[in-house]
């Protein structure tokens, strides 16, 4: 009896497959190995659509911020390894992420069902609509953190995907949820014996979507084979350094490991060296144009002019308030020239909430006080993208995950550059899958604009992806090594998305827009006449 009961009580919760199928849709390591699992993203959000049907708006909210809740949170669990300093850390960073990311999943999924009981007709437009209008609102403001978009999920299907080369991320994303919602409303015909019929077109139409999507992809990749030219010649180093142990007492072993995988490297005669985001943490462009170097700074400017080629490297960087006397640190990218000279810097614009910043710490200084407990950084943001000349070559620097921010590569491709150069750290997790996740991002980017994109990690995942998706070569994570890779500059292309950008994202908040136009008067108008 009471196995019955268990039974019937989780029959009643079925929308919690919606948290398994979340968690397979977004598992990246086996994804690699295992790519079918991708597929599962076409019906994670099925069991809840369906369960949500005709439920009380409140019960729609809380029902997916629960499932949000437990979806996200076996998803980005690896996040809380950032807390691992302190033993209550991983909980306190897994809770200070996870729920903000579940808000505003509840809240997508509470207005499109809110749009849809208004407007049952534009049931299966309004949720892909409201959906990735609300996945925009992530990208933007000093807390923008849009990790979670679900057409990420696909990134194995390379055919398929090239249809970002015209509609970016957010079409993908359109594509996915506008199955989801489609099967959900399918079943749930099938299930009151309703009119199954529009709901099975919808289905047949997501069905010839991809089809008609996946055949541009390989006329594309038949069209642009992989290209054995080479105009530039890049080695990224991948050195492993823990941002657990002391960088003051450790750097020179650290630089020695550096000048090592370097010199390795030089072997094949590259025209670029790449180090990662943590490689220096010193402030090496601020103490070179106030001529005051220490020898650690002194060996890398050396290196570069020992091996005849540019270098790049993360640093900090220093923002000087000559009138306070203040100095503010900044997580920047250097460029050194041969001619041992500091030739550009770049300093990070997006910073990664809690991590790197609070913008919001004079209102909650207890927060702060947190993150410094944590180890975390309080870095200023730089305030403009900035392109770095190599050569005769033009190159977008992007630190961390501005990798994820794709209105700043959009921006950079349309400025005119060649490659982009995107140095990263995440040792801080050993989590394989933070550094997938990461890195897939970058697979995106460069097919929606089109160009070469260089990923130098310090764990990992360190690659070269061409204009098209497709990894060139690269090395596996954790290890101490570095990757070399060839460009061909003439393979970048102009894309449909790099004119247009995010068009389909204009026309659904323009759709949505005009649905609460429409709700608004009516609801005016019935107030008038009660008056």
């Amino acid at each position: 009896m009471k196995t019955k009961q268990l039974l019937r009580q989780v029959s009643e919760h079925y929308y919690g497959l919606t948290v398994l199928l979340f968690y397979v849709s977004f598992l990246t390591p086996l994804n690699l190995s295992l790519p079918l699992l991708s597929v599962f993203a076409w019906v994670c959000l099925v069991p809840l659509f369906v369960y949500i049907h005709n439920k009380p708006l409140k019960e729609v909210y809380i029902t997916s911020f629960i499932t949000g809740l437990f979806g996200f949170g076996v998803v980005y669990y690896w996040m809380g390894d950032f807390g691992q300093a302190l033993w209550y850390g991983k909980v306190v960073i897994v809770a200070l992420i996870i729920p903000c990311i579940s808000v505003f999943f509840a809240t997508k999924i509470l207005v499109a069902e809110y749009f849809s009981r208004k407007f049952e007709a534009l049931r299966l437009v309004i949720y892909p609509a409201v959906w990735i209008c609300f996945d925009w609102i992530q990208t933007i403001g000093t807390m923008a953190f849009p990790w979670n978009f679900l057409g990420y999920t696909q990134y194995p299907f390379v055919n398929f995907i090239q249809i970002a080369s015209i509609t970016g991320i957010y079409g993908i994303t359109f594509i996915i949820v506008f199955a989801n919602i489609s099967i959900a409303e399918l079943i749930q015909a099938k299930l009151f014996n309703s009119n199954y019929r529009p709901a099975l077109l919808a289905c047949i139409v997501a069905v010839c979507v991809v089809i008609a999507s996946s055949m541009y992809g390989v006329l594309r990749l038949h069209n642009h084979p992989v290209s054995k030219n080479s105009h530039i010649r890049v080695a990224m180093v991948q050195s492993c350094f823990s941002p657990w142990e002391n960088w003051t007492q450790n750097k020179y072993f650290y630089l020695d490991i550096l000048k090592t995988l370097t010199q390795q490297a030089m072997q094949h005669e590259p025209d670029i060296i790449v180090w990662s985001e943590s490689a220096t943490l010193e402030d090496i462009s601020y103490s070179y144009f106030n001529g005051n170097l220490n020898h650690f700074e002194e060996e890398v400017l050396a290196l570069a002019a020992e091996n005849r080629v540019p270098l790049l490297t993360g640093e900090i960087g220093i923002v000087e308030d000559v009138v306070n006397r203040r100095f503010y640190p900044q997580n920047s990218m250097v460029l050194i020239n041969p001619a041992r000279q500091v030739v550009d810097t770049y300093a990070k614009i997006h910073l990664v909430p809690f991590g790197e910043w609070f913008p919001y710490g004079q209102l909650f200084p207890f927060v702060n006080d947190i993150i410094d407990a944590f180890g975390g950084s309080n870095f200023m943001p730089g305030d403009s993208p900035r392109i770095f000349a190599i050569g005769s070559f033009r190159c977008a620097p992007l630190i961390c995950y501005e990798n994820i921010f794709h209105t700043l590569c959009r921006h950079y491709a349309n400025a005119g550059i060649d490659f982009y150069v995107n140095i990263t750290n995440l040792l801080w997790t050993e989590n394989p899958v933070g550094p997938m996740q990461h890195f897939y991002f970058s697979v995106f980017r460069a097919i929606e604009n089109g160009i070469w994109f260089v990923s130098a990690g310090n764990s990992g995942f360190t690659a070269l992806i061409d204009p098209y998706g497709r990894i060139t070569t690269s090395v596996p994570l954790m290890e101490k090594t570095y990757c070399v890779g060839e460009m061909d500059i003439t393979q970048n292309t102009k894309t449909v998305y790099r004119y247009i950008g995010d068009s389909l994202l204009y026309i659904s908040f323009a759709f949505v827009c005009i649905l609460l136009a429409i709700v608004t008067g009516k609801r005016f108008l019935t107030m008038k006449r009660k008056r």
